[in-house]
């Protein structure tokens, strides 16, 4: 089994659409658990909106590969389309983070609401 850390984002209906991908992540992934969310405002001049973030945790044994394409099914099972990220409009966003001990978006993982979020979530409660 490895530990998985996944993030969640969105900046349209926020509240809503975490909570319908986080209902979706329970599914196919049934002991993940969750981070408080917390608001952040990205620095990108095409997010406009300020961003719902939510960190999950669990374990499996998928490949990553695996496990990137269920969280894509998620994404367009909510209506995720590539050219709303142009425009801004971010219905939900879910990347794998880390698995195992492999960092596979460093960037993101040093992000400082992820690095807020992980002391709230430790990847050791997925124990």
């Amino acid at each position: 089994m490895f530990k998985i850390l996944v993030s969640l984002g969105s900046n349209i209906y926020s509240k809503q659409n975490i909570d319908k991908a986080k209902r979706m992540l329970a599914y196919y992934f049934p002991d993940v658990m969750f981070s408080q969310s917390v608001i952040t405002i990205e620095e990108d001049e095409r997010n406009f909106f300020p961003f719902r973030n939510v960190l999950a945790v669990f374990n499996n044994e998928l490949p990553p590969e695996e496990i990137v394409q269920k969280l894509k099914s998620i994404e367009f099972a909510m209506g995720r389309q590539p050219k709303d990220k142009e425009m801004g409009k971010i219905i939900i966003d879910i990347d794998l983070l880390q698995y195992g001990d492999q960092i596979l978006r460093p960037e993101d993982y040093e992000k400082e609401y992820v690095q807020t979020l992980l002391k709230e979530i430790s990847m050791d409660k997925a124990d």
